[in-house]
C-alpha cells in the first residue's frame, strides 16, 4: 500500500498528464472566413450597384425606396462612373479611383467635388462604403448588385 506522502505527487502527475490530453487546440477552432480582396476589377465586375440601406451605428436609418436621392452607381474599367437618380433617371458622370491599398473609394463628381468613402465590404452581390455626412455622423451605405 502507497503512503499518504508517496500518493498525493502520484495523484497530481497523473492529473497533469490527462489535461494534457483533453486539452483544446488551436486547430479545433474555426478560422474566421476570409473577406474578398476589394480590387477595380471587382469593383467593375458588377454592372450596377444600387443604393438599398443606410446605417449609422449599425442601425438603418433608411433603406428602399425610403432613402432620399436614391442612386445607383456605375464603375466602367477606364475609371470613369455614372450616377443615376432612380426618382428621375438624372445620370451624372465622374470618375473613381481606389486608393491606400485599396481601402478607400475616391470619387471625383460631374461638380468638380472630391469625396473620399471607406471601403468597409465588396463581394459579387454587395458593396458597402463609410464616410462622414454633414451632421458629423458615421454613416454606411450599402449597395446590392444589379444585372
Amino acid at each position: 500500500m502507497l503512503k499518504p506522502r508517496t500518493l498525493l505527487p502520484l495523484l497530481t502527475l497523473l492529473l497533469g498528464l490527462a489535461s494534457l490530453f483533453t486539452s483544446c487546440s488551436k486547430a479545433d477552432d474555426p478560422a474566421p472566413a476570409a473577406q474578398p480582396e476589394i480590387t477595380p476589377s471587382a469593383l467593375t465586375a458588377t454592372t450596377t450597384w444600387r443604393l438599398d440601406e443606410i446605417q449609422q451605428n449599425g442601425q438603418v436609418t433608411s433603406s428602399g425606396a425610403g432613402i432620399k436621392d436614391r442612386y445607383s452607381l456605375s464603375f466602367r474599367t477606364d475609371n470613369s462612373y455614372a450616377q443615376k437618380m432612380l426618382a428621375d433617371n438624372a445620370t451624372y458622370p465622374g470618375t473613381w479611383m481606389l486608393m491606400a491599398s485599396n481601402t478607400i473609394l475616391h470619387l471625383l463628381d460631374h461638380k468638380g467635388d472630391d469625396h473620399e468613402y471607406k471601403l468597409t465590404g465588396l463581394t459579387a452581390q454587395q458593396l458597402r462604403y463609410r464616410w462622414t455626412n454633414k451632421d458629423g455622423k458615421q454613416e454606411e451605405l450599402i449597395f446590392s448588385a444589379q444585372p
